[in-house]
């Protein structure tokens, strides 16, 4: 009753849930959402006391709460929650969010503590069931989130951060080129009485101005890519205090970039043009002093951007694969015309016979639906929402829990096979003599074999769950199943155990329809065959079996296909900038190269010269950039699909890569510096 208190935050109409309300017993009320209220019912003032049914059950609406209110997470209906404690065994009892607000100087670790020191006194009483047990204390932002996103969110901040490097080494290259043709210029403003700050704040006007354009532009990208990411994401349902659009805030930080990226461009020429010596560059502009030290700093930038390149184009590489992949995927059975649902009986339902018949009749209705060739109901669904348990093979023991092996379950009624096309390819399926009095059987993966029944026959062998109401139940395995994608990124075929769904029985439960047609155009029939046995269940998560699939991925295409993007911006700018050092090199080099094709040297040993240089720079930056691109790598494990951090093929492949544009960078200019006449290149 006091969780929607502790948001301090007051209901637009009507009242909150009193604590009477959540007792056993208390008065069945609900509070609805803004937009429930809006849509559903009109946005009457009258709607308090307007009855609804919630879970089947009647409740009176006493409150509506304001627009955007959606805690804990995208919630539209609150209603109290009631359980005995007393009556409710420890062992049993149900799992829940916790949700607290700190006092006043008290930070989430003190109260971590202090709640810690709560259970040790409980595990000291009760450590059958509390053993081990320790709280966890975490913002509620970072609780919903959780770390992976947080971390993949800085990840992609600090590629897009690379990219802006990469393009603002550029930027400062082209300046320290134009700085060198403008020696002569800044040696007569200096010689007229301009200081060297005046020299300065020219440069960095210069950059300031192309750094404004280039942000311009960018906030008007950004403002459509913003808008195409939503729709990327509107699918996931990202929490509702998550609002991505350009704030305030995000574009007073593009000022700041925008400053910091014309500072980092600008500072370098600059300097180096407020350095240069007057009597040197006003008696030879062709050997101005600064040249040496503008080239020196050209070729540390362009190792810059090969090393930065070099981290983007793996991650890229990386990413490319792991899509590549999941575009690629064979789960392990026929995806095609595959209807999937989830229903389920709400929390607290304890009929269990009536919830059996139930799912037992929903099966035939489904079978008999025109199109449909195969139904059957699962605890979920493969390679979207398994289950995970630990397990204990017969013979075998472990000191700890979390010693035991972890595999992937499902709770299946006979049919499931069939629907999925899947051939047992050892012993047999379930069938309607597996019931809850039967002796417990499963049905396992060859994954689970090579594993744990490795050179045996595993028909007959048993193993039982390691933790649950089950853990005492030995099942004997009566099947070998083919591997099927377990929808896990790290363990993509994990071994994979089949109960049947009659003595493995749960309160939700995926159905799947295999039809003739398109799948979806079954699902008018489906609601209607679940109405028809009983009217108070709703269906959701109905989606075809590939796109069901597809949803717990969408991150993976999402920022994959963001690093791709970025990658390709880094070559292309990684090319263009040591083609632009090169070829300024080259000009600034043509009375040397003129007096060395005059003592003899031919064209061959002129592109060798050149090329050296510029190889030497690639590998340097290249040594770095792989440095770079193993802890990026690091960091990109959490969404990659099947594939290694550390894939020997990717990091070759981006060597490669690299190396060519690199020599067809270099090579370019060196061509052309053959074509140079000694005659005049000494008269220049």
């Amino acid at each position: 009753a006091g969780a929607l208190e502790l948001t301090r935050v007051a209901p637009l109409l009507g009242r909150l849930i009193r604590a009477e309300e959540a007792r056993p017993g208390g008065e069945p009320v609900a509070v609805i959402g803004y937009s429930m209220w809006k849509n559903r019912y009109g946005g009457g003032a009258n709607i308090i006391g307007t009855v609804i049914r919630v879970n089947g059950q009647p409740h009176s609406i006493v409150g509506v709460m304001p627009e955007g209110f959606l805690f804990p997470q995208n919630t539209q209906i609150w209603v109290p929650y009631r359980v005995d404690v007393l009556a409710t065994r420890r062992s049993e009892s149900p799992q829940l969010q916790v949700v607290g607000r700190l006092r006043d100087g008290v930070s989430p670790g003190m109260a971590r503590a202090d709640l810690n020191a709560i259970a040790k006194r409980i595990e000291a009483e009760h450590k059958e069931t509390n053993e081990g047990m320790r709280a966890s204390v975490v913002p509620y932002v970072e609780a919903f989130i959780g770390p992976e996103p947080t971390r993949l969110l800085y990840t992609m901040l600090g590629a897009v951060g690379f990219v802006l490097l990469i393009a603002c080494a550029n930027v400062a290259n082209l300046l320290l080129e134009r700085a060198a043709h403008r020696t002569k210029e800044v040696g007569i403003r200096t010689a007229r009485g301009a200081s060297r700050v005046a020299v300065v704040r020219q440069f960095l006007a210069e950059a300031l101005i192309l750094s404004m354009l280039g942000a311009v532009l960018g906030t008007g990208i950004a403002y459509f890519g913003v808008d195409a990411f939503n729709r990327a994401i509107a699918d996931s349902q990202p929490p509702f205090f998550i609002d991505i659009r350009l704030h305030p805030p995000v574009l007073l930080f593009i000022v700041g970039v925008t400053l910091l990226a014309s500072l980092f461009a600008g500072l370098l020429p600059a300097i180096q043009s407020a350095r240069a010596d007057i009597n040197e560059i006003l008696k030879d502009e062709s050997r101005g002093a600064s040249s040496l030290h503008i080239g020196k700093m050209s070729r540390a930038l362009v190792v810059f951007e090969i090393a930065l390149s070099c981290g983007l184009l793996v991650a890229a590489g990386l990413m490319t694969k792991s899509v590549t992949k999941l575009r690629n995927l064979d789960p392990g059975f026929d995806t095609g015309n595959l209807f999937t649902a989830r229903i389920g009986f709400p929390a607290g339902y304890t009929d269990t016979l009536q919830q059996q018949q139930f799912f037992e009749q929903l099966v035939e209705k489904l079978a008999n639906i025109p199109g449909a060739r195969a139904a059957s109901i699962a605890s979920g669904i493969p390679g979207v929402n398994m289950q995970g348990r630990n397990i204990v093979p017969e013979g075998k023991t472990y000191e700890r829990p979390q010693d035991q092996p972890n595999i992937r379950m499902l709770s299946v009624t006979p049919g499931f096979f069939q629907t999925y096309g899947l051939k047992v390819r050892q012993g047999r399926e379930f069938n309607n003599a597996d019931r809850i009095d039967a002796q417990p059987v499963a049905i396992v993966n060859q994954k689970f074999v090579d594993t744990h029944f490795a050179g045996q026959d595993p028909i007959g062998h048993r193993f039982r769950y390691g933790g649950g109401r089950d853990s005492l139940v030995w099942r004997t395995i009566v099947g070998v199943s083919p591997n099927v994608y377990s929808g896990d990124n790290e363990r993509p075929w994990a071994e994979t155990a089949f109960t049947p769904f009659s003595q493995n029985f749960t309160n939700f439960a995926s159905m799947t329809v295999k039809t003739a047609g398109p799948p979806m155009a079954i699902t008018t029939q489906v609601r209607e065959a679940i109405a028809s046995l009983n009217a108070d269940l709703p269906i959701y998560w109905v989606f075809s079996m590939q796109e069901a699939l597809a949803r717990p991925t969408w991150f993976v295409r999402v920022f994959g296909t963001m690093f791709m993007i970025f990658g390709l911006i880094a070559l292309f700018l990684a090319g263009i900038g040591l083609y632009a050092v090169m070829a300024f090199s080259v000009s600034r080099r043509t009375r040397e190269v003129g007096i060395r094709m005059a003592l003899g040297a031919t064209g061959r040993d002129i592109v060798r010269l050149i090329l050296g240089q510029g190889m030497f720079q690639l590998g340097v930056g290249l040594t770095l950039g792989l440095g770079m691109a193993a802890g990026v790598s690091q960091l990109l494990s959490l969404i990659l699909f099947d594939v290694q951090p550390r894939d020997p093929a990717i990091f070759g492949g981006v060597v490669a890569v690299l190396a060519a544009a690199g020599l067809l960078a270099c090579y370019v200019p060196a061509r052309r510096a053959t074509g140079v006449d000694p005659v005049v290149a000494l008269r220049d």
